[in-house]
């Protein structure tokens, strides 16, 4: 069996603060009196750590709208909302939990929309990471411990042993296999040297740290990732705004930034 390692991942907000000048006649509209309201509430997959708070932030430039995002893990995030969290808009790493979500009655099926989708690559420590040149390498005896989301319910962890699994690897290194809670977590292992590799979302390794790997994305299904307004939000038309913004030309730019790839019915 895998080695379980088990970590406590507080849900964390992320308050996009207001970077625009007080309001002119030129500014665009406020939503409805969005200037005296708390910000809108945005459940977010783990994955978007580093996109969604850009995507906010020119949102708010351009709407004046506020914006907070709350990461956790996009299955534990949607049992909240199926317990009545708080949010006004979930914007998961798999669009079967918006799916769901909207057959249960928690989430407005006319909003349910695929918004990006993920790829996944192996980041490794920078000592090693000359000496791997494809994904096989992994099985090496240089990889004590391999990093991964928990793939019961992170769905770059499903992707990730599907990965292994159909290149012949899973049997090889499932003893070495370590996870996360999420996605996030699997990178924390490596950014903290606990593992040397971690198999993750290519839009959370930044910079020049880790030497990325990409993963044939013939080894995993596509991660397809999906949003949708909540039924029980108070706020639904500035929901719905931050959607289309997201599924825009600028937001689209902000996530293809951080490497994310166009959801299939975004492709021209």
């Amino acid at each position: 069996m895998s080695r379980l390692i088990w970590c406590v991942w507080g849900l964390c907000g992320i308050v996009v603060a207001g970077c625009g000048p007080a309001g002119s006649p030129s500014d665009p509209p406020r939503s409805s009196a969005a200037q005296d309201q708390a910000p809108l509430r945005v459940a977010a997959a783990s994955d978007l750590t580093y996109a969604l708070p850009d995507v906010l932030a020119a949102f708010e430039g351009e709407t004046r709208i506020k914006a907070e995002a709350v990461f956790g893990v996009s299955g534990q995030l949607s049992a909240q909302i199926k317990q009545g969290a708080p949010y006004d808009l979930f914007l998961a790493a798999n669009e079967s939990y918006i799916a769901d979500l909207a057959a249960a009655g928690a989430v407005v099926p006319a909003t349910v929309k695929a918004y990006t989708q993920g790829s996944l690559v192996v980041a490794l420590r920078s000592e090693i990471g000359d000496r791997v040149h494809a994904f096989e390498d992994l099985a090496g005896p240089e990889f004590k411990r391999i990093a991964i989301a928990n793939p019961a319910f992170a769905p770059y962890g499903r992707a990730a042993k599907q990965a292994l699994e159909r290149s012949g690897l899973w049997a090889r290194v499932e003893s070495r296999v370590v996870l996360g809670e999420s996605v996030r977590q699997a990178l924390v292992y490596l950014e903290r040297g606990e593992v040397e590799a971690a198999i993750v979302g290519r839009a959370l390794v930044r910079g020049d740290s880790y030497r990325m790997l990409a993963v044939d994305r013939k080894l995993y299904d596509p991660i397809v990732q999906g949003m949708g307004v909540i039924v029980s939000s108070k706020r639904q038309d500035d929901a719905r705004r931050l959607q289309e913004f997201i599924l825009g030309v600028k937001g689209r730019e902000i996530l293809g930034r951080y490497g994310f790839i166009a959801a299939p019915d975004q492709r021209g």
